[in-house]
């Protein structure tokens, strides 16, 4: 029973682990694309935050016994051609970059909020993981903010 127990575990760890590769390569591409030094020092921020989220997942699963994957997601993959297809033929990146980093950090949190509600979790494990979904949150609200800013 146990062994099914930490297979879901590393199966829900590996999931956000793909999320935050996702992310950091979505953070990477909008620190380059980023014409405004406000827009650039956020998604580095967000680049920064989500790769030290992606080394506390790797040594989650390691420490759960998996074998950590180093990719993201198929549909993660497509969103970034889809983020680079819509800022080559747009006027407004930085609107574009913010309403995908907000879509992404929402699908994130959600994905967080299933997993810790959805398996058991030693008291540390939990901890990490709240602590990097509020990370998540904290960052989206930081989105939204600058995009009223930057959108009156």
């Amino acid at each position: 029973m146990a062994e099914i127990a930490d297979k879901k575990l590393t199966e829900q760890l590996q999931n956000l682990l793909s999320i935050a590769n996702d992310s950091i390569a979505v953070y990477k591409k909008a620190t380059n694309d980023a014409k405004g030094p406000e827009f650039t020092a956020l998604f580095n921020d967000y680049l920064i935050q989500r790769s030290d989220d992606a080394k506390e997942l790797k040594e989650a699963i390691v420490a759960a016994g998996g074998n950590p994957e180093q990719s993201g997601s198929v549909l993660g993959t497509l969103n970034r051609y889809w983020i680079g297809i819509k800022t080559t033929i747009s006027s407004d990146e930085e609107r574009i970059l913010l309403e995908a980093s907000e879509s992404h950090d929402k699908s994130a949190i959600a994905e967080y909020d299933e997993v810790l509600k959805s398996i058991e979790l030693s008291p540390g494990l939990r901890a990490i993981l709240e602590d990097q979904r509020a990370g998540i949150e904290k960052a989206l609200i930081r989105a939204e903010q600058l995009g009223r800013v930057y959108s009156s």
